[in-house]
């Protein structure tokens, strides 16, 4: 059997085109073997940047399933790196490397990421932010800066008293940054109906967001980057990885999202987003009826779909929880 990597280009593409006639995002091995495809094709064409994106797409693909986590983030920000290196003025490459850098928790390249992002002018609409993402950026740029002084500030407070004599106006700063960080620590965040955003103690978040002690509400909770359940009445269900940035969206955007909206930030990179997007919407639609299939839950409406359930609703992650954006933007 021929090695992939001793193909030609022309072998290649007649193999990517058989692949994508076999899409299904939902498959590890779908994905894997895009991998190795858009691999050999990059290293064939150096310059080609549809080949570079969607490698790097393919690779956070993988780090949804986890079995190659670590190894594919690390793979999608050399890849990303290489796309801003063919084409400097990538808003969006520079914005994925951002969210990326945050994952990884190196908050200085993530800050610089997301700068970049909002200073650069791409040609093509694709590779632009939209006024949703330009305000992303710039919170992430205010959370991981926030970040940076609280984990200075610790550090700061471990140097014994009299060392920080040696620059007295150094304690003068510290008790200003420590009134400034006063209140009460809250790692948690919650939305309320998509719409009414409030910051959480560990307490509060655990109360709020029992499903047995918030009995009509709907609760979306990100506990981890593999456990999100969504919960109704005391019953709950999980949330494959998969499947999370999709109902998220749809319950951030109670109005309703487009479907050219939901294609451009979560399948564009298909050969069919339609048919993409529609078995999504309908493998999400399955596993909501395992927790009531007396609601309608998505609703679809003239250009798009809407979250159509009757109930309040919450989304619950940690402050530090990227992944819907990192997947979904």
């Amino acid at each position: 059997m021929v090695r992939m990597s001793n193909l030609s280009e022309e072998e290649l593409l007649e193999k990517e085109d058989d692949w994508w006639e076999r899409e299904d995002e939902t498959k590890l091995n779908w994905i894997n073997e895009g991998v190795e495809i858009f691999h050999c094709l990059s290293r064939l064409k150096v310059n080609e940047i549809r080949y570079k994106e969607t490698l790097a797409y393919l690779l956070l693909k993988q780090g949804e399933d986890l079995k190659l986590r670590q190894h594919s983030y690390k793979k999608a920000i050399t890849r990303f790196t290489q796309v801003v290196s063919i084409d400097p003025e990538n808003s969006r490459a520079y914005y994925r490397l951002g969210f990326l850098y945050f994952y990884q928790k190196e908050w200085t390249k993530s800050i610089d990421s997301f700068r970049d992002s909002l200073s650069r002018h791409p040609r093509q609409v694709r590779n632009q932010l939209d006024k949703e993402q330009q305000i992303k950026a710039h919170y992430y740029i205010l959370k991981a800066t926030q970040i940076i002084l609280k984990e200075s500030l610790e550090k700061v407070e471990q140097i014994p008293s009299k060392d920080l004599e040696i620059f007295g106006e150094i304690k003068h700063l510290i008790k200003e940054l420590k009134e400034t960080r006063g209140a009460e620590e809250k790692p948690y965040q919650m939305i309320v109906n998509g719409i009414e955003f409030s910051e959480l103690s560990e307490g509060e978040y655990e109360q709020l967001s029992d499903p047995f002690e918030n009995k009509y509400c709907i609760i979306l909770n990100h506990r981890t980057f593999k456990d999100t359940s969504l919960s109704l009445n005391g019953q709950e269900i999980s949330i494959p990885p998969t499947q999370v940035p999709l109902l998220e969206y749809l319950m951030r955007h109670p109005d309703g999202g487009s479907k050219e909206e939901i294609i451009q930030r979560r399948f564009r990179q298909s050969r069919d987003p339609n048919a993409a997007l529609r078995q999504n919407i309908s493998r999400l639609r399955d596993r909501l009826k395992h927790l009531d299939p007396l609601l309608e839950w998505i609703k679809t409406i003239d250009g798009g779909y809407r979250w159509d359930c009757q109930y309040d609703y919450r989304i619950f992650k940690h402050n530090r929880d990227v992944t819907t954006d990192l997947l979904l933007d």
